[in-house]
């Protein structure tokens, strides 16, 4: 099987019928217990014939569609690509975001792979993680956060609890918050 490069399209030998195979994107199906999603797969496409061929990295789409259709036909409340994408955007490996986000040391990889369906509750930690990833990041050894002005905010307007209310108003005085905003 030769490949050979023109001056803008590379070709090769169709293997089921030796027409002319070229370097592009077509548009494929997968489907998984009655669900189905096209996508678009790079690879090579024979002119005469259906065959593709998919070489190195072009597998990373068929399985990513391939793990979508998976997770949408078991219901999973998030996909595994925006699992992924959180997991990326807060720095962690699998193994990392298990420990992270809760689940073990393998649910990532389950959930990225559509093995195992996450929770609604780890669905919507993720998407927080995808608005803001910086909630999740690791801190440097020895360093203690203060607490964030929109943190002290936040459980302001979170405490329904009388007592709680009367905690935090003595904890974080508005005056105390003013100044902490100054040194975070």
């Amino acid at each position: 099987m030769s490949t050979k490069q023109s001056k803008q399209t590379l070709t090769r030998n169709c293997p089921a019928c030796s027409g002319v195979m070229r370097r592009g994107v077509a548009n494929e199906t997968v489907t998984f217990r009655g669900h189905s999603l096209t996508y678009e797969q790079p690879g090579w496409h024979c002119d005469a014939c259906d065959e593709g061929v998919l070489d190195g990295e072009d597998n990373a789409f068929h399985d990513a569609a391939l793990h979508e259709v998976m997770a949408r036909a078991k219901g999973s409340p998030i996909s595994p690509l925006t699992i992924r994408a959180a997991r990326e955007a807060v720095g962690l490996s699998q193994r990392e975001a298990g420990r992270v986000f809760g689940g073990g040391p393998t649910a990532f990889y389950k959930y990225e792979t559509a093995k195992a369906v996450p929770s609604d509750g780890m669905a919507n930690l993720l998407r927080l993680a995808l608005e803001r990833p910086d909630l999740f990041r690791k801190r440097q050894r020895g360093m203690i956060a203060a607490p964030h002005t929109s943190d002290i905010a936040l459980i302001r307007r979170a405490s329904l609890d009388d007592a709680l209310s009367n905690i935090i108003r003595r904890v974080y005085p508005e005056e105390a918050s003013d100044d902490l905003s100054k040194t975070v």
